[in-house]
Order: C-alpha cells, then structure tokens, then sequence
C-alpha cells in the first residue's frame, strides 16, 4: 500500500489533542525504550517523530544531553517539545526528506517508522546520521500488529516481520518484542480509539457503510472488542 502522507499528516493533526489520553500502547513503548538509557549521558540527540512530545519529556527527564533536536511533520509539535524545553531545536519535515550535517550520539524515535514509505531506506538514512559508537534506540510494530483490524475491514500497514527487522540492525543489537492487548466496551470504541490515536491514516476513501458494519460485527463476535498492538524495541 502506498502511503498518502498528506492524509497522515491531516488525520494526525486531527488527533493531536487527544492523542495522548488515548494512545497506551505506544506510551508503554516510550516507557520501555527510555528505562534502556536512563541515566546515561549524550552530547547531541535527535528525535524522530517527536508529535505529542510524550517521548520528548520522558528523554529529556531520564537522559542528560547537551543538544537536542526533535523532527516531526506536524506543526503542532514544535510548541509541544518547546514548552518540556525552549532550547530543543525542532525541524518541520518528513524524516523521509530531513537533512543535517550534525551527527548524533542517540537517535531515538517511538512508534513512528511504519509511517515511512521505506523503512530499510530510512533505517540506513538514520544510521548515516549516527556519530562513531552513536546509539539508535526505536520502537516499530511488527508483523500482525492490529491484525484483528485487518481481518475485520481488510486495512493495514505492512508492517515488518522481526525477521526482516533483525537483518536491518546489527548482530549485537538489543531487540525486546512488546506486545499488548487493549480491551474496549464495544466495537464503535475501538474505532472511535484508531482515530483519536491517529491510527485511522490508512485510507482516503471512506469504507462502505456496510463495510463498517460488518467490520464492527467481526470485531465484537470474533475478537470480543480486543485490539492487540505488538511493538518491537531495538537498541543498536
């Protein structure tokens, strides 16, 4: 599937307040990826995808740096990562696009990089921005992640197997799977859950009504109104 990244960035806008009232999963994943390098000191660091700033505040409270840079394509982020700190430096772009000579002793992004239209090409681009014995710490979902979405209204990300996410990384690379299960009251919520999350960026058509319909029916019948995200943690 190809990505509409004016759609992305629209639907993301749209959930940018409710963003992080809702989003669980990958703020278990923000959590997780930081308690690897707590404590631990940096000269410059960039952030990708930095959005709502959930991930920003947790580095800037756990790690101590000199330099930190954010990148989002949301405007709305820079006043959010400006307001946990004024001296972030924030760059407006797809990452996909983004250029600097600075090289960073950590690069870190959450929950972000499926949003890539070539993650192996982004993966690479990064590592090019990595300073000698820089550490790249991320988060992706992997394969099968929302599955119960897929099955019930045919969409989806293509997401990673970890086989494909392992030969991207090095041989010494820390990879810790997260999984997690959301259960909602009803089948309307977990929609209602995709969109405030800004998980909903898969379409510009909208489905049938019978579509949605059949899709609600699947999720309550099948699947008990139960989503499940699986994450994947790689520190390299």
């Amino acid at each position: 599937m190809q990505l509409d990244k004016k759609l992305i960035k629209n639907n993301f806008k749209k959930s940018f307040s409710t963003y992080e009232n809702n989003a669980t999963a990958q703020k278990e994943t923000a959590r997780k990826l930081i308690s690897f390098l707590k404590g631990r000191n940096f000269n410059n660091v960039l952030e990708i995808g930095s959005y709502s700033g959930y991930l920003t505040k947790l580095a800037i409270e756990n790690i101590n740096c000199v330099n930190y840079s954010a990148v989002d394509i949301i405007e709305e982020s820079e006043f959010a990562v400006k307001n946990i700190n004024p001296k972030i430096k924030f760059y407006n772009c797809d990452f996909e696009n983004f250029k600097s000579n600075t090289k960073y002793d950590l690069i870190l992004s959450n929950a972000s990089l499926q949003w890539c239209e070539d993650l192996k090409k982004t993966i690479s681009k990064i590592k090019s921005h990595l300073a000698p014995n820089g550490i790249l710490a991320i988060s992706i979902f992997q394969e099968n992640n929302l599955f119960e979405i897929k099955d019930s209204f045919g969409v989806s990300l293509k997401y990673p197997s970890i086989k494909t996410i392992k030969k991207m990384f090095s041989p010494k690379a820390e990879i810790v799977e997260v999984n997690r299960q959301l259960e909602f009251d009803n089948s309307f919520e977990i929609l209602r859950h995709l969109k405030l999350t800004g998980v909903n960026s898969l379409r510009k058509n909208k489905l049938s009504y019978k579509k949605i319909k059949e899709g609600l029916k699947i999720l309550e019948e099948k699947y008990k109104n139960k989503i499940t995200y699986k994450s994947v943690i790689i520190m390299d």
